[in-house]
């Protein structure tokens, strides 16, 4: 797995989090900054936590049979986790009058836009160890800095363009998966 690939699935994970930071920024209450580092926080930290689980499940199927022949599945986790995302970005949240950013408040919302960081787990497999590191590493790092712009963005312009970067986002993914699935059938003779 290329480095570009690691950035890009980092990229499509964080969307999630982006839109949820935007919604989280409405809280008038709060100031920006900690809005803004506790959402780097919490999702980053889980977005990299679920991709961490994802790889030990992945593992653990790994010992019971040989993952070999199961190449197909970190692609189909992709688009699944893809789709889920741009179905996800046709409903509508409205945040709740006691919205707020203590640890309570911020954990549901995390593990709720870290879900498809599980699927993307299995992606990682295979890899070996400095590439695991590097990726949970970018993958957390990525998913903060987006969140911080989320915040911003959704101070100077609400959550009008949560929609469309979450479909961005899921695109991204399946793509990915798309990429993925021909590198193993030896379609693709590069990585990214």
């Amino acid at each position: 797995m290329g480095y570009v690939v690691l950035i890009l699935t980092a990229v499509g994970l964080a969307m999630d989090s982006f839109a949820m930071s935007a919604q989280k920024s409405l809280i008038r209450e709060q100031r920006g900054k900690r809005i803004a580092m506790a959402c780097a926080f919490w999702f980053g930290l889980c977005q990299a936590s679920m991709v961490l689980c994802g790889l030990l499940f992945g593992k653990l199927v790994s010992l019971i049979h040989s993952y070999d022949s199961y190449v197909w599945v970190p692609c189909a986790a992709l688009g699944i986790a893809g789709i889920y995302m741009i179905v996800e970005s046709m409903t509508t949240r409205v945040p709740p009058e006691n919205d707020g950013i203590d640890a309570m408040s911020m954990l549901g919302p995390a593990i709720a836009t870290s879900c498809d960081a599980l699927l993307v787990g299995l992606l990682f497999v295979n890899e070996s160890a400095g590439i695991v590191i590097t990726g949970l590493l970018m993958i957390g790092l990525v998913t903060a800095l987006i969140s911080i712009f989320g915040v911003w963005v959704g101070r100077r312009k609400g959550t009008r363009y949560n929609g469309i970067v979450q479909v961005i986002g899921g695109v991204v993914l399946i793509l990915l998966g798309i990429e993925k699935l021909l590198e193993n059938l030896d379609v693709l003779k590069f990585t990214l």
